[in-house]
């Protein structure tokens, strides 16, 4: 694990958030054009439920691409060239229980054969992470970590 593995993964992060993103603009689009057939081809109770159903559909849509813009402002707050001594947002830890990029949560990312959980400062386990050096150790929900590394 090296600088080189960080930007791998915050393009992975940052990748999987845009395509989240024109999934969610897709979506809306549709919804929106979908609204738009039924207010010119229907009438009476139905077409207002059929509006107000497409109404619905757009606030979800724009909900979540307002949650998906502030993970990509989180995205872009870190400093990719930097390594850490301790745990901070950017980190990449390496644990006696795996890999963790230390950005938002999407899961697990598969990088050159090795795996990385993604998770955010946030996190219950981001949080007990945090500021933790190589070295360290902790118990999380009854099991022992040993930080291995940080970077």
């Amino acid at each position: 694990m090296n600088i080189d593995t960080k930007k791998k993964l915050y393009k992975l992060c940052l990748d999987y958030i845009e395509n989240k993103i024109d999934g969610e603009m897709f979506a809306m689009n549709a919804a929106q054009e979908s609204a738009n057939s039924e207010d010119k081809n229907s009438a009476g109770d139905k077409h207002e439920a059929g509006v107000a159903m497409a109404h619905l559909e757009n606030e979800k849509y724009a909900k979540q691409i307002a949650v998906s813009y502030e993970l990509k402002k989180v995205l872009h707050q870190i400093n990719v060239e930097k390594n850490y001594s301790e745990v901070m947002q950017g980190s990449i830890v390496s644990t006696n229980h795996g890999n963790f990029f230390i950005a938002i949560n999407i899961g697990n990312l598969t990088l050159e054969g090795e795996t990385y959980t993604t998770i955010s400062l946030a996190s219950p386990l981001g949080k007990e992470l945090f500021n933790k050096k190589k070295g360290d150790s902790f118990y999380f929900r009854d099991k022992f970590y040993k930080i291995i590394s940080v970077i």
